[in-house]
């Protein structure tokens, strides 16, 4: 949503500012509203739009299942970013009640005119209702209502200039422009840009008006009406009126002679909506690994963190407390099951467990058992990413093992749980890898030939980096002159290099 809107207000400030600068002073008012309409809609349209990726950069967030828990090495984690109260829930509780409040007051205008309509005498011409209002308020146009004020008498000589001047309201369906623009404002009260869009449109509503109601009049006559017509203001926004304060304006546009538009100015307008397609749309990943309201839904993005979590008093007593508490469930040593099981889950930014779930396991309990003592942890520091706390998902190895000469024995079997080891051990991975068409790919296993997911694959140097698939299968795009390194707990890192 924050990335949606954020892209929202680029484009529709950007593509403001060329009007102001290119299309403002131009004549050409049936061209100016439809680069109005088309700058409300598009800005709306292209932050939905998602394209392939057209600009690579180095510092790009990466995506996969698995991590390792800890290493020497730089290790991929996976923040789930979190917002503070004050730039999330209250930020967005605001929002909310702002765009309330406009959306009530646009209701309340658009009952209002339904209730005028009501109290008025009621006449019908060419397809109009004329609607004679018993108030002290300016003519206006709504739809195909058009409102005259009571004292306006069809004999009088402004009647004939004022009702052509609000037919063409009706006709030109200004409606339509103002509603559009009145729920734009509201849904996007703090752009400044879509204020002075709404203003802009009146105005070019008024232009357009006086050019078709001065097809029936001569310049002289109907600019006389407009300087002796004393009207007062309706305060309805939904409206367009006869009267709306730019007189001066519009008579001195009135005896302007319309001059030709400069080509130039079609091929700017069009280059730039297409540079802000392109970028935008075609960009999308790129901002919205930047954007640091991802939430939870987002997990399998990963980036690496400026500060890993850690456990109160070190690993080593993370460890001696898990083989403490893990117990080899009954079913696994009477069926000689052992083997190593990798566990995925996500430390809070209070420093408790959640999400717990084994990634990769062997069967016959293990995962359950080492899911039920790893969900009750609470000792954890937090992660640190941007100088904020984060959710962070981690991956720690486990290993159930049996002596080999009693695997089929009773329950009284020597067996042993072993957490961490890997991290000691410092054994060697084996690599399945070629580089092609300037990218590495590969699979990677561990020293039983098991394939090993979650290992770190970086270029050296940068951020960019991909981490192994559930079956130890990656890719990873690198010039010939980069060096690839790969790493994983335990394991002595690999560097690739053409």
């Amino acid at each position: 949503m924050k990335n949606f809107l954020i892209e929202l207000s680029v484009i529709h400030l950007v593509l403001v500012l060329a009007y102001f600068f290119i299309l403002r002073k131009e004549q050409y008012y049936g061209l100016q509203r439809f680069y109005l309409i088309l700058v409300a809609l598009v800005s709306m349209v292209i932050p939905l739009i998602k394209l392939p990726k057209l600009f690579q950069t180095q510092e790009v967030m990466v995506v996969a299942p698995t991590l390792p828990f800890e290493s020497t090495e730089a290790v991929v984690l996976a923040p789930v970013s979190v917002q503070s109260f004050w730039n999330d829930q209250l930020l967005f509780t605001i929002y909310l009640i702002v765009t309330g409040i406009f959306l009530l007051k646009f209701l309340f205008d658009l009952f209002k005119i339904i209730l005028l309509k009501q109290k008025s005498h009621l006449e019908y011409t060419d397809g109009y209702t004329i609607s004679r209002t018993n108030h002290d308020l300016a003519s206006f146009t709504f739809f195909n209502w058009i409102f005259l004020n009571k004292n306006i008498l069809s004999h009088q000589q402004e009647y004939g200039v004022i009702l052509k001047h609000e037919e063409a309201h009706a006709s030109l369906l200004h409606t339509y422009d103002l509603i559009l623009f009145e729920l734009y404002t509201a849904c996007f009260w703090w752009l400044p840009s879509a204020w002075f869009v709404q203003k802009e449109i009146k105005k070019i509503h008024e232009y357009q008006a006086d050019t078709y109601a001065l097809k029936s009049f001569d310049v002289d006559h109907y600019s006389s009406i407009l300087i002796s017509s004393i009207l007062k203001s309706h305060g309805l926004s939904l409206a367009n009126s006869f009267h709306d304060g730019l007189i001066l304006k519009r008579l001195k546009v009135m005896k302007q002679k319309t001059k030709k538009m400069s080509n130039w100015k079609f091929g700017a307008l069009t280059t730039l909506f297409f540079m802000l397609f392109t970028f935008m749309a075609c960009t999308e990943d790129k901002l919205v690994a930047q954007d640091s309201s991802s939430s939870a839904s987002e997990r399998e993005t990963f980036t690496i963190v400026a500060e890993q979590p850690s456990y109160e008093g070190g690993m080593d007593a993370l460890y001696r407390h898990l083989m403490n508490e893990i117990r080899y469930p009954d079913l696994a040593r009477k069926n000689g099951v052992e083997g190593r099981i990798y566990v995925q889950f996500v430390i809070e930014r209070n420093g408790t467990v959640s999400d717990v779930q084994t990634v990769k396991g062997i069967g016959a309990g293990c995962g359950q058992e080492a899911e039920r003592v790893i969900s009750k942890l609470t000792s954890f520091k937090p992660g640190v990413q941007r100088g904020r706390t984060v959710r962070t998902v981690m991956t720690l190895p486990i290993e159930f093992k049996l002596d080999p000469t009693k695997a089929n024995a009773d329950n009284n079997a020597e067996v042993s749980i072993v957490v961490g080891e890997l991290q000691m051990k410092k054994e060697k991975l084996q690599l399945d890898v070629k580089y092609t068409d300037g990218s590495w790919k590969g699979t990677l296993k561990d020293n039983d030939g098991n394939p090993l997911p979650g290992a770190n694959i970086v270029v050296e140097g940068t951020k960019y980096g991909r981490v192994s698939d559930l079956d130890g299968s990656f890719s990873i795009e690198a010039k010939e002159s980069q060096n690839v390194i790969i790493s994983f707990v335990g394991y002595e890192r690999i560097n690739l290099s053409k």
